[in-house]
């Protein structure tokens, strides 16, 4: 049993004492905090659905601030009384913020359907997106006092352009996104003097897929073929300028033969034996045989760990990709705070993936490559972005996976993405793994 606390029980008086003009709702979940938080947690979940949040913006936003004192009075290990009761008011401001909306409902039901489909394309999932759509949430409330009164025709025609126009934008992201930043890391690394050709096509295919979807957002049919096309497109992009930052002064056509040679012996995993026949059976002296078989196994090994990595691991945790003869794990979700050098609890697991594909690659060394956002002098991310990698080489060292481990830190000099979002600093503060095998 913990020791008592005395500041405890001032904060359960304080709680009383500041919400007696605040109902409680009875929790189902009984006396159990936990369990109390999880109900509470799926109620506003389902008041998000219901759009609650713009229908009665003032409950849902005190009914959030309450549950989130209640999940962090959890988290800090706080009494059950003092959880409880932060749970039970978040639990009737929900209850009460769901009454208000059903009445306002009627007054709003056309607009709201048309920014349903803007939540269903994935808003929330974009902090840039997400802004927008407070912002037009707020003028909607505002011209219709509260949903009080009824929209204009010409009023509803504005604001439902401006729902449907997110709407596309959140599909834009969602379908393209990935294509926007394997294009915009080759526009850093001079592609428009490196593989021009290459680029231009990427940025066409690209430029084509954002427009289908801009005409018809929600007809996958319609869009989808153009998205493949895209993707493609900035993929081979990618792969063509891996090749030629792994040797300098590669040309653009050289290139291209090769990712096409390094994607036709992406077949081999399924057929290694008859590679090796048909190797046997060429006119090439022993050295060379001996030279491109090993290449061959080598090429084959990191199939498997990339096909293995697709099953294992999300896109969204981790990126896997060949550089010239090397693999590179670019760990996503080791989203480090900024600031702050520590392994987060959250990306262990993914390391530990990460290890187990590589243990089975056979793999001869690792260069543990850490890397930060532009927050800060050059001075103190090349530390920090040491520091992380260093890290990060520490916990792989602990798994024992029997490869040699050196680390970097590249600080602020490789950014993949934006720093000017918050979402583009998180994605640049991450790790990548370069693996290199033994032949």
């Amino acid at each position: 049993m913990k020791p008592f606390n005395p500041l405890w029980w001032l904060l359960i008086v304080a709680l009383s004492a500041g919400c007696t003009s605040l109902r409680k709702a009875s929790l189902a979940s009984g006396e159990h905090p936990d369990k109390a938080v999880a109900e509470v947690s799926k109620l506003m979940e389902t008041a998000l659905q219901d759009q609650v949040d713009i229908l009665a913006d003032d409950q849902f936003e005190k009914g959030s601030d309450y549950l989130a004192d209640a999940r962090q009075e959890l988290k800090k290990g706080a009494p059950a009384e003092v959880v409880l009761e932060a749970a039970a008011i978040a639990k009737a401001l929900f209850e009460d913020a769901s009454k208000t909306a059903q009445a306002r409902r009627q007054q709003a039901d056309r607009i709201l359907a048309t920014r349903a489909a803007a939540l269903k394309a994935g808003v929330r999932k974009n902090p840039e997106l997400l802004e927008v759509l407070q912002d037009i949430d707020d003028d909607l409330k505002s011209d219709t006092k509260q949903f009080k009164r009824v929209l204009s025709p010409e009023d509803f025609s504005e604001y439902q352009k401006f729902y449907y126009s997110l709407e596309a934008r959140a599909v834009q992201f969602r379908e393209l996104d990935g294509a926007r930043v394997m294009i915009e890391q080759a526009e850093k690394q001079d592609a428009d003097d490196l593989a021009a050709d290459t680029l231009r096509t990427a940025m066409l295919d690209y430029a084509a897929a954002m427009n289908m979807i801009t005409q018809s957002p929600r007809s996958p049919d319609i869009y989808n073929k153009s998205v493949i096309t895209a993707v493609a497109s900035a993929t081979l992009l990618y792969d063509v300028m891996n090749v030629i930052m792994g040797a300098q002064g590669t040309p653009e056509h050289i290139a291209l033969k090769i990712v096409q040679q390094q994607r036709a012996l992406g077949e081999l995993n399924t057929n290694v034996g008859k590679l090796k026949q048909n190797l046997e059976t060429t006119q090439q002296s022993l050295e060379e045989k001996e030279s491109k078989l090993a290449r061959a196994s080598t090429q084959v090994r990191f199939q498997q760990a990339m096909d293995e990595a697709q099953q294992m691991i999300s896109p969204d945790e981790a990126l896997v990709y060949q550089q010239g003869n090397k693999l590179v794990f670019r760990l996503k979700t080791v989203n480090f705070r900024t600031g702050t050098a520590s392994v987060p609890e959250t990306s262990k697991e993914l390391i530990a993936k990460v290890d187990a594909i590589i243990k089975k690659l056979d793999a001869e060394k690792i260069v543990v490559q850490g890397h930060t956002d532009s927050m800060g002098s050059d001075t103190v991310n090349k530390r920090l972005s040491t520091e992380r990698a260093t890290a990060v080489a520490k916990y792989l060292s602990q798994l024992r996976g029997g490869y040699k481990i050196t680390y970097y830190g590249f600080g602020e000099t490789h950014p993949i993405a934006s720093n000017k979002t918050k979402t583009g600093r998180a994605t640049n503060r991450r790790v990548d793994l370069v693996v290199t095998v033994k032949k």
